[in-house]
């Protein structure tokens, strides 16, 4: 994490005492962190303390069993908290957890871990995947994915995955309206009339999962997987054992993470992942960037968002300089909910917006933001068109964006690269 930039801290308050399963609380959490490739996580003994039971903890000499508290502190970048930290929460069934956020000031990291000579996927996978069977009904499936904000559910069988759920199997199959990560800007009756409605389908995982998923065994290199999805063009693989079964998942944001975490460690580091990082982005940015100006009305952003697979629009003042990025999620957050089911239907359809109504056109009048200024968010991640790709990758991942805004020497914009783009990058 460079300094200057933002993070989380979690600090997690436990006891000796406590276990999960047969293990001391604090050691799972550690041990969790650690197979995730989090950034860090260091465990504190108290020496007293007590907790809302009122009972008083004091270390003596003489004590052959203590029950210490003990605070388990983990920095971290915010996208990989929002990740983990639902699992860690499952972990704790006694204690208290705080988050906040916090500012790097130093960052100087100790000597790299030892690592075998190439990176594998089994070494940088996501290993608490949550799989369903394949009668498992739809709004079961629809339910993990949004709580355990998965893209993607593996579908299991014997502990061998059989298929994948992914968001187009649940728009294309399943009859979803909206893609997942869309859901939770809907009203809450909207959401539970929806979810209301899959729960009348019969069908199940097995009914709209796409079968005989691509799987990557755990000993595969880093250099393979990244090829395999490049040409596949897929953003994730449920990763195996030598027996077939599902021991986690590798998606294209754990590769360009860990891309990203060698580039800065240097040459050595790199050299281990054996993908380029230092091809310049301009190589792999397109040129067809959405923009609108911070001006430009409700109604005419709508458009520019909806007109690519990216879902997004750059907004660039009169010199095409970039001062912010408006997304399909905010947009719909911060539209009127009257405005809401237009625009849906436009984003998932690839149809020009149109108000429903003249009374969809008088409510625009009342909207909590009618201008791409009042929609959009002004943290994007840019770069310079000679940036290396393994240098351009740290601030969008440190955010929620999931693009670059490529600019010249004047910082105007001139192409915009996404993940796709960059993995394709590193392969080529």
């Amino acid at each position: 994490m460079a300094p200057g930039g933002k993070a989380k801290r979690v600090r997690i308050y436990t006891s000796e005492g406590d276990l999960v399963g047969r293990t001391p609380t604090y050691l799972a959490i550690v041990q969790f962190l650690q197979r995730e490739n989090a950034a860090g996580a260091t465990v504190l003994r108290a020496v007293e303390g007590f907790g809302s039971a009122g009972v008083l903890h004091t270390a003596h000499l003489v004590d052959v069993l203590q029950r210490l508290p003990l605070v388990v502190e983990w920095v971290d970048s915010a996208d990989r908290v929002e990740r983990l930290l639902p699992h860690i929460k499952e972990m704790v069934v006694r204690g208290l957890i705080t988050l906040e956020d916090i500012e790097i000031v130093l960052d100087v990291p100790h000597p790299v871990r030892a690592v075998s000579g190439h990176v594998t996927a089994g070494e940088v996978m996501s290993r608490n995947v949550v799989s369903v069977a394949p009668d498992t009904p739809l709004r079961r499936v629809i339910e993990v994915m949004l709580g355990k904000l998965q893209r993607a559910v593996p579908v299991v069988e014997d502990g061998r995955p059989v298929g994948l759920i992914t968001n187009s199997d649940l728009v294309e199959r399943g009859g979803l309206g909206v893609r997942i990560e869309l859901l939770p800007s809907l009203e809450a009756d909207n959401l539970q009339a929806e979810l209301n409605r899959l729960g009348s389908n019969p069908k199940t995982a097995r009914d709209i999962m796409t079968g005989s998923p691509v799987t990557v065994p755990a000993s595969t290199p880093l250099t393979l997987v990244a090829d395999l999805m490049a040409r596949r063009r897929l953003k994730r693989f449920p990763v195996v054992d030598d027996a077939g079964r599902l021991v986690g998942m590798i998606s294209r944001l754990d590769l360009l993470r860990t891309v990203a975490a060698h580039y800065e460690r240097g040459e050595a580091e790199q050299a281990t992942i054996g993908l380029n990082a230092e091809v310049p982005i301009s190589r792999v940015m397109r040129r067809d960037v959405p923009t609108v100006h911070p001006e430009t009305p409700v109604g005419e952003v709508l458009p520019a968002v909806f007109s690519t697979r990216l879902n997004r629009a750059v907004v660039v003042d009169h010199e095409r300089r970039v001062v912010g990025i408006v997304t399909d999620a905010e947009l719909l957050e911060r539209v009127t909910p009257s405005l809401r089911p237009g625009a849906l239907r436009s984003l998932m359809q690839r149809l020009p917006f149109v108000h429903a109504s003249a009374e969809d056109l008088a409510t625009e009048q009342h909207a909590r933001a009618r201008t791409a200024q009042e929609l959009m968010s002004a943290h994007v991640p840019i770069a310079k068109a000679d940036t290396p790709l393994g240098q351009a990758l740290a601030p969008m991942l440190r955010g929620k964006e999931k693009l670059i805004a490529v600019v010249d020497a004047a910082d105007r914009l001139v192409g915009i690269v996404d993940r796709a783009d960059i993995l394709r990058g590193l392969v080529e």
